[in-house]
């Protein structure tokens, strides 16, 4: 039996710690999940901001490109109000001499750019300059906006197509300012140069748009025009200005982003199409969100429900593995008890039946044959008594009684039981007493706990069983004290249980199959009442079982 119950235990641990598994994995994959979504909801966030602030900074690097456009050629140097930040402002023609407007240092910077070098040294960010439809320059609409939800690749990927469209929309932008500036430009331009010769009417007279350059560590915005002689004018920039003014454009949805230099990185989708800058966002003060209150209740209704499942399956299997030892000890305790006054009948029977007993001995065979049926029927009836209250089909007659009357009338059952044992009945009445009870229940109780008496105290001295009553606190208490071994502190709390009994203590202690106490104890209950076990107070031997009972 105890093997059996190792491995059934062994087997309910090794599946509770399944569940405890599957439910950690499910819990943490679902955390991990929600992490990971709250993650790349904040980097698409970012990555919106970074497309608007882009389209709202290449608008107005636009509208700085387009208003140096339209500064015609002759009027470049008379330092024209505009909204670039410059420091100093160069024209030179057929690599002669710089001369323009600014500072000594940042002419003489001009003067080693441009000469001999800007052709060479030139790296320009915007090669669109195809003509077509396009918005005004200080009309800027911004694309549609799509919270993609891809991985990395799917953003890079619509980072560098909306870095297409906004070049795109740049040379689009530039060729509608040549159609609407072109004219007056041309005007401008033709009154600097000298009458043409006919041949000469057939040479175009293109002047080409500003485009942004690094040289030595400094942005250049420089183009070239050719009249009868080529020219080429410039603006040397203020970097630091023209970034401040720049991220004045996404301070609100990027306050932690800053521009810095871009050379040779087409591919880079966070550079600008209108200045060779590159955005870098920072953050947007954003964390991730903690985990949605539905799936938190879920995990946690998720846990507790495997914990009761759990619960729920450990009493299950614990009860029915104590059913199944409280069977087992049942059924070998009345087989016990069956058998010995079985064996007893059978033999006493055949011998009075042979006339093997001689006629005097005849009473004393009939009495022994008598208490062993006295002993059944104790039994069965404690049995089948048991069984009712276990089913729930006990049914009890409450009435309203005489306590002492009602002791009186049992003592002699009581008296005859203890004669068995050579013990005497002492019982003390009280003052009149009425109280309502179930009286075959109280007589059953009593009389229980007098067959106890006379099996455990027999051989007590002085040979006396004593019932008492007495009044406490409003409740009424019936006591039944003996002289024998007594009960010790751990056994008064298992002798209430049902079958305590094994089949070996039946047969080494005295007959029962430890089924009295606990029936005496359900009907105590069922009455209202309570059924204990105590030492005697003086210190002596014996054991008092006292039943109180409410007054109603």
């Amino acid at each position: 039996m105890r093997n059996r119950n190792c491995w059934i235990w062994i087997v309910f641990a090794s599946c509770a710690c399944l569940v405890a598994a599957a439910m950690f994995w499910l819990t943490r994959s679902v955390i991990s999940t929600e992490h990971n979504r709250a993650i790349a909801e904040i980097r698409a966030e970012l990555q919106e901001r970074v497309r608007l602030s882009l389209w709202q900074m290449d608008s107005l690097g636009t509208s700085i490109l387009i208003e140096e456009n339209a500064i015609p050629t002759q009027l470049f140097l008379s330092e024209p109000e505009t909204t670039l930040p410059t420091t100093a402002r160069f024209e030179t023609q057929d690599g002669a001499a710089i001369r323009g407007t600014g500072s000594e240092s940042a002419l003489t910077l001009c003067s080693t750019a441009v000469p001999g070098l800007v052709s060479k040294k030139e790296t320009s960010l915007n090669q669109s300059d195809s003509p077509g439809k396009s918005q005004a320059y200080y009309a800027y609409v911004a694309p549609p906006q799509s919270k993609l939800r891809g991985g990395e690749k799917m953003q890079v990927a619509a980072n560098l197509a909306e870095k297409a469209n906004r070049s795109r929309w740049l040379g689009e932008a530039l060729s509608k300012q040549n159609i609407t500036y072109g004219s007056e430009k041309k005007d401008a331009d033709q009154k600097r140069a000298p009458a043409p010769t006919p041949s000469d009417r057939e040479i175009p007279n293109p002047i080409s748009d500003f485009k942004p350059a690094w040289y030595d560590g400094s942005l250049f915005l420089i183009r070239r025009g050719m009249t009868i002689t080529t020219f080429a004018q410039g603006s040397l920039v203020d970097e630091d200005k023209l970034k401040e003014l720049l991220l004045t454009e996404c301070r609100q949805r990027l306050p932690q982003a800053y521009l810095e230099r871009a050379q040779n990185e087409q591919d880079d989708s966070f550079i600008l199409a209108s200045f060779p800058f590159k955005l870098t966002p920072g953050g947007i003060g954003a964390t991730p969100e903690s985990i949605p209150r539905t799936i938190s209740i879920s995990l946690f209704a998720g846990w507790i429900a495997a914990l009761v499942a759990l619960l729920t399956a450990f009493f299950l299997i614990s009860n029915i593995m104590k059913l199944s030892d409280r069977r087992a000890s049942f059924v070998s305790a009345v087989t016990h008890e069956l058998r010995t006054p079985l064996t007893t009948f059978r033999l006493y029977s055949d011998m009075l039946s042979t006339g093997a007993v001689r006629e005097e001995k005849r009473p004393a065979y009939l009495n022994v044959l008598s208490r062993e049926a006295d002993r059944l029927s104790h039994l069965v009836e404690n049995v089948l008594a048991f069984s009712k209250i276990e089913r729930g089909s006990a049914r009890s007659t409450v009435s309203e009684v005489e306590l002492n009357q009602t002791l009186e009338s049992m003592r002699e059952r009581f008296e005859s039981r203890l004669d068995t044992a050579c013990l005497r009945l002492d019982f003390q009445p009280t003052d009149p007493l009425r109280i309502t009870l179930d009286t075959s229940a109280l007589e059953h109780i009593l009389f229980n706990l007098i067959d106890n008496a006379a099996k455990y105290a027999a051989a007590s001295d002085p040979p006396v069983v004593s019932l008492k009553i007495s009044v406490k606190s409003g409740d009424t208490e019936i006591c039944v004290c003996d002289h024998g071994p007594g009960i010790s502190g751990k056994e008064c709390k298992r002798i209430f249980r049902p079958f305590h009994k094994s089949a070996k203590e039946a047969a080494e202690t005295q007959p029962g199959v430890g089924l009295g106490l606990a029936l005496s104890s359900r009907l105590a209950r069922s009455m209202g009442g309570q059924l204990s076990c105590r030492k005697r107070p003086d210190g002596s031997q014996g054991a008092i079982f006292a039943l109180t009972l409410p007054q109603r």
